[in-house]
């Protein structure tokens, strides 16, 4: 079972935003020394800020810099530009950073469709914006690492 964290914070460009996701996950004992710098490496070759009106990023890297599986949640008090993962010349303002370190291909894909559901739901997105940290932390975690209708 993969764990959640719900961090909020600043940055001034996504290499900071990143980072910030990285530091929890390593300070929570789920990831390599250097499970940031692949991130990063990923994220230039692949990028992953969804779209204007989805102001969420998913960078990840492979299962060999995870040793527990955890997603990390920003929630930025500003938007950062990351490069769209369907126009590499675009920049998307991400104010969601959701760092996947996942150990399982099935669980990743599994955690993948889920979140990209969710976020379709104009509703879910409000409900990001709109709760408190604790309380979101919850309702990611639900909404995010628990099969709903699959048990």
């Amino acid at each position: 079972m993969s764990q959640l964290f719900m961090i909020e914070g600043a940055a001034d460009t996504w290499q900071e935003a990143l980072k910030l996701t990285a530091d929890k996950l390593l300070e929570k004992g789920c990831v390599r020394d250097d499970f940031y710098e692949s991130c990063v490496s990923r994220e230039l070759s692949y990028p992953t800020g969804l779209t204007e009106s989805c102001p969420v990023a998913m960078p990840h890297t492979t299962k060999d810099y995870v040793l527990k599986q955890a997603v990390c949640v920003l929630r930025l008090k500003e938007p950062v530009f990351f490069r769209s993962m369907e126009n590499v010349d675009q920049e998307i303002p991400v104010r969601y950073v959701l760092n996947l370190a996942l150990l399982d291909d099935q669980e990743h894909v599994r955690v993948i469709s889920r979140i990209i559901k969710n976020l379709k739901d104009q509703h879910f997105l409000e409900s990001m914006d709109a709760l408190p940290q604790v309380q979101l932390a919850q309702f990611l975690e639900t909404k995010f690492l628990h099969d709903e209708g699959d048990e």
